[in-house]
């Protein structure tokens, strides 16, 4: 399973002093009309519950805010990061310098059609997949227990192995790092496993139409049911964690690998590695990104001591 996220970083910069950071975002919060924060913990917005301050924090209001607010970190040459639920998300406990903008939930408009949802990059998988099937169309069942938006589910083509969000997608509307909209057809993206264009374009998603095909209610829900209550046997769904830690290498999933290498229970200070799935790395309560680094290394040496396999991440480890 894939979590999910949105991101663009611009050029990197030298840490700002305490009176530039706050000055930067005073100006940002006279620009605008959404919510500009300094010095905001990233453990407040990441389901792994980690990660230090943000230099400065904004929840835009609409389209002309987040342009606004990538435009203002180009010309003040900040780094600029775009999330949504903050899933497959590792921040440093130093935190994060520059910008940090929250799609959701600002950005989470959903419209039905006949054939499918047009739907903000800021919206909820899993209220996305609810009203889907209270829609009476199907398709989106492979996103059930994925705790990310949709936003950042194209941005990284989550899914499992019952499909991929790229699989449904017609067309989107997307904001370049100039804060310029632009309209993507789905080649554009160029989606394969757990890989978007986005990244290497600078691009974030602001909406998305995808195709959907009508089914009858109560057939939706039971998949869901049934899909939910199977990754509930296996995964540990209610923990703090980011979803899969590592991709899966070919011909074998990352889980199967560690847990045959000894990985399960496996701990570094709050940071452990989960008994029920060996590719969730969870939080236990206070763990710090240093220790869940050092968990990931762990692993990662593991699988490559007793199989050979380099494992490649699948979270995003960011900051510092």
């Amino acid at each position: 399973m894939s979590t999910a996220h949105q991101t663009w970083v611009t050029a990197p910069m030298t840490a700002m002093s305490r009176r530039e950071v706050e000055a930067a975002a005073a100006e940002l919060n006279d620009r605008i009309g959404g919510t500009v924060r300094s010095w905001e913990p990233m453990s407040r917005h990441t389901t792994f519950r980690i990660g230090g301050p943000a230099d400065i924090f904004v929840q835009p209001l609409d389209c002309h805010d987040l342009a606004e607010a990538v435009r203002f970190a180009e010309v003040k040459g900040m780094p600029a990061k775009v999330i949504g639920n903050g899933s497959n998300l590792l921040v440093a406990d130093e935190g994060i310098r520059g910008l940090v903008i929250r799609l959701a939930p600002q950005f989470s408009q959903i419209e039905w059609h006949e054939d499918g949802v047009t739907v903000g990059g800021g919206a909820r998988l899993a209220r996305l997949v609810k009203e889907a099937a209270s829609a009476g169309l199907t398709g989106l069942e492979s996103t059930v227990g994925i705790p990310g938006t949709l936003g950042g589910a194209l941005a990284t083509n989550a899914g499992t192995d019952t499909g991929s969000i790229g699989d449904l997608l017609a067309e989107a509307t997307v904001l370049d790092q100039d804060g310029e909209l632009r309209q993507w057809t789905a080649s554009q993206f160029a989606h394969r496993y757990r890989y978007s264009s986005l990244a290497d374009a600078n691009a974030a998603v602001v909406s998305a139409r995808l195709r959907l095909e009508p089914a009858p209610p109560e057939d939706i829900v039971a998949k869901i049911e049934r899909l939910r209550g199977k990754r509930a046997s296996r995964q540990p769904l209610r923990a703090w964690s980011a979803g899969s830690v590592f991709k899966n290498p070919r011909g074998v999933a990352a889980g199967k690998v560690l847990d045959r290498a000894g990985a399960k229970g496996l701990r570094v200070g709050e940071a452990q590695i989960s008994r029920k799935h060996a590719n969730f790395l969870v939080n236990r309560g206070n763990a710090s990104a240093a220790q869940m680094r050092e968990l990931i290394a762990r692993a990662h040496a593991l699988a490559v001591r007793r199989y050979g396999i380099d494992l490649e991440l699948e979270i995003e480890i960011v900051g510092g």
